[in-house]
């Protein structure tokens, strides 16, 4: 018996078809057309029946769009993992997704395959994090290795900031705020809007620490 589930949101027929067939095959997947599709079925569903679950979600959609969806699971206490798809998504509705709890962003066109392994090291990191959660932490001294500068950059970026704007915000060349973004990503592996939003949101505390202090 499968015992992870995929609740699908998507308007387009044809992806939500083919995307429904692919991870059939590894989850129960359950397919909506629309945000409120889902929220008039939410009474047919078993929350607590111990399966885990995630949401794969269109961030645009007509009507009530993903965003609102994420909202409005939030306030029903539906606290389901969200991942976003979007085909053309900014910058800022990337932060703003994950500020407001996805757990990843995929930007069509994507593969099957791409989709599998977003759920899989989904799914994994939540099992991870459960048995982290039973273990007491023993050690709470995190050091950050990034200068006062990067901190500041790092900061801007967890925001939703653009890199123009950070340059116009820390009166900074484009280029140089450019060469700290590099400098961030080889020193703590930040690829992508979503691990840097993530990365953000666990260390603000730390983040604003360097970046007040008086060496760089």
């Amino acid at each position: 018996m499968k015992q992870l589930r995929v609740i699908l949101v998507e308007d387009d027929a044809a992806l939500r078809g083919s995307l429904t067939d692919w991870l059939s095959k590894e989850y129960l997947v359950t397919q909506f057309e629309s945000a409120e599709a889902l929220l008039c079925a939410l009474n047919n569903f078993d929350l607590e029946d111990g399966i885990s679950t995630c949401i794969l979600l269109d961030f645009q959609m007509p009507g009530m769009n993903g965003i609102e969806l994420q909202t409005k699971l939030k306030e029903l206490n539906i606290d389901f993992p969200v991942i976003f798809t979007s085909g053309n998504a900014q910058q800022a509705d990337i932060i703003d997704a994950w500020h407001g709890g996805a757990a990843d962003f995929l930007l069509k066109p994507f593969t099957g395959e791409k989709v599998s392994q977003a759920l899989k090291a989904l799914f994994q990191q939540s099992s991870a994090m459960k048995l982290a959660a039973a273990i007491p932490v023993l050690n709470h001294s995190i050091s950050i290795p990034i200068s006062q500068r990067e901190a500041q950059v790092l900061l801007l970026l967890g925001k939703g900031y653009r890199q123009h704007e950070i340059a116009d915000a820390l009166n900074i060349t484009l280029r140089t705020v450019k060469w700290h973004r590099a400098s961030i990503k080889n020193k703590l592996g930040l690829n992508t809007l979503v691990e840097i939003a993530r990365y953000y949101d666990q260390n603000q505390f730390l983040l604003e620490k360097i970046s007040k202090s008086q060496s760089n």
